[in-house]
């Protein structure tokens, strides 16, 4: 026996526009699978519920994303090199040894560019995602070297008919290794079902 209560509230009827009955706001599968789950998955399906009862019906809000990202010093002039940044700092190891940073720092594009990409690794896997504003704010110099640990949280989602999709508010960042915020950012992305094949 199980502490997870139940969500039913003994109004069984399937939506056809939502997937979710109007009762306790779990699709068919969560509901099939209610019994044989464990305690962690029914509390993942409340949380999906809680999500659909405030308006979202694609993501969950709360949900986290957490990835790391070494640089190595080739990872920093390859970047840099890539996206034609030429800054010395990027690529001449004794010019960068003799500034204010003591190493090569990456451009930061390179963080930038990996934490907005998390969203769309993340988001595809169920669904269908596409960016449409980001705010990042670079508040320190990712070193040679360094680990930074990415993240992002979902803060609000909700349904548009008009995109066919959520409409979904992120909060995110970055820490290098000394647990020194690098980076600050927000984003608003739609994620929409993913498209079935017939």
């Amino acid at each position: 026996m199980t502490g997870v209560a139940s969500p039913c509230v003994d109004v069984c009827r399937m939506n056809p526009e939502t997937g979710f009955c109007d009762g306790c706001l779990r699709t068919i599968d969560e509901i099939a699978a209610w019994a044989s789950s464990g305690d962690d998955e029914k509390r993942a399906v409340l949380a999906r519920v809680e999500s659909r009862r405030q308006g979202a019906r694609v993501v969950t809000i709360g949900e986290s994303i957490e990835a790391t990202l070494a640089l190595p010093p080739d990872s920093i002039k390859h970047f840099a090199t890539l996206v034609n940044d030429l800054n010395p700092l990027h690529h001449d190891d004794a010019y960068a040894r003799a500034s204010r940073f003591g190493s090569l720092i990456a451009s930061g594009t390179q963080p930038s560019a990996h934490l907005m990409a998390m969203l769309a690794t993340h988001f595809s896997r169920d669904a269908q995602p596409l960016g449409l504003e980001f705010g990042i704010k670079l508040t320190r110099a990712v070193k040679a070297n360094d680990v930074i640990t990415m993240f992002w949280r979902v803060t609000e989602a909700k349904w548009k008919t008009s995109l066919n999709g959520d409409l979904v508010k992120l909060e995110g960042g970055a820490r290098n290794q000394h647990g020194e915020t690098v980076m600050k950012a927000t984003a608003t992305i739609v994620v929409m079902p993913k498209e079935t094949r017939t």
